[in-house]
């Protein structure tokens, strides 16, 4: 086995890289840099491409000979150009695959969607399922998975498998940038209660995460859509370390109205269309991948939380 990982650098990237590679199994990760710690881990081969260069791809993808993808090269924070979101998580996604399609060693293809395909919407209720189609609303990351998604199943490959994660909220003590939900939950003195409700809320332990998707890749016949997330879900007013804080009763539309104005003057890298996600929870089933593993999670949603909180406030990074 040997993975190549898009997207290495990044959070989930980065911890699946680090797990892969202690337990001796060759990974190349594909970014355009790699972090300082990532030098040290054995068996990590770092390839610096932007994942929109086909030509660049296919030269790596030639040398490496993977036997297995892991695609998370995408854009997780809004931009203020349209085009450019487009490109990178549209335009990189189709290379990547098309790359992949012309390397006869690879055998599997693990793309990472994202639970907020199925959108932020009034009506939304526990435990949504893979059969329920994709609605993602006005989010543009959640509207490129989906865009991403159709194309890989439209254009199936005979050469290897084909399996596509929608994931929750992954959070974990390894994640190590500014801020974060889990920070933004913790540090936040005040709470929101968009039109008097709170949110709820799914969180899956990068610990769960690394078990999982190792099950997959040792797994040739799996393939399809599978949603990725813990099997308990909860709210804003449980994920709060400070018993003291206040949460403020608010109308969706001024909140709206607020980060609209901040994002216009960029003074705010919230982009407007993730109201409808703050207001309306997304909480997915995990019970098709559950099963076919028999799997019992390690962390809940709450126990995620707090187990990312404690010990990224032990180590600086909260």
């Amino acid at each position: 086995m040997k993975i190549l990982i898009t997207g290495s650098n990044g959070y989930v990237g980065n911890f699946l890289a680090e797990y892969f590679c202690k337990k001796g199994i060759p990974v190349v990760g594909v970014d355009l840099d790699s972090m300082v710690r990532q030098r040290f881990y054995p068996n990590f081969r770092f390839a610096k491409c932007d994942v929109r260069s086909h030509p660049g791809l296919l030269r790596i993808f030639a040398d490496e000979q993977p036997t297995h993808v892991i695609h998370l090269a995408y854009l997780m924070d809004p931009q203020h150009d349209r085009n450019f979101e487009d490109d990178v998580d549209v335009n990189g996604s189709l290379a990547v695959f098309a790359a992949a399609r012309q390397t006869e060693s690879v055998t599997q293809f693990v793309h990472f969607s994202s639970a907020s395909v199925y959108g932020g919407w009034p009506d939304n209720m526990p435990w949504i399922t893979e059969e329920q189609e994709p609605r993602p609303r006005d989010w543009v990351y959640a509207q490129n998975k989906v865009r991403v998604e159709k194309v890989y199943f439209d254009s199936p490959h005979p050469g290897f498998k084909l399996v596509n994660f929608r994931m929750c909220t992954a959070v974990g003590p390894s994640y190590y940038k500014s801020g974060g939900v889990v920070s933004v939950l913790a540090k936040s003195p005040v709470g929101l209660l968009l039109d008097g409700k709170d949110t709820d809320i799914q969180f899956i332990h990068e610990d769960d995460v690394k078990r999982l998707v190792e099950l997959v890749l040792n797994d040739p016949e799996i393939e399809g859509v599978y949603n990725l997330a813990s099997d308990t879900f909860s709210n804003t007013k449980e994920m709060n370390p400070k018993r003291w804080k206040l949460f403020l009763p608010l109308p969706k539309a001024l909140f709206r109205w607020i980060i609209a104005a901040l994002w216009r003057l960029r003074l705010s890298s919230v982009s407007p269309t993730s109201v409808n996600l703050v207001a309306h929870g997304i909480v997915i089933s995990p019970k098709k991948l559950q099963d076919r593993y028999g799997y019992k999670f390690l962390f809940g949603t709450r126990e995620a939380f707090f187990d990312a909180f404690e010990k990224r406030r032990s180590n600086g990074t909260l």
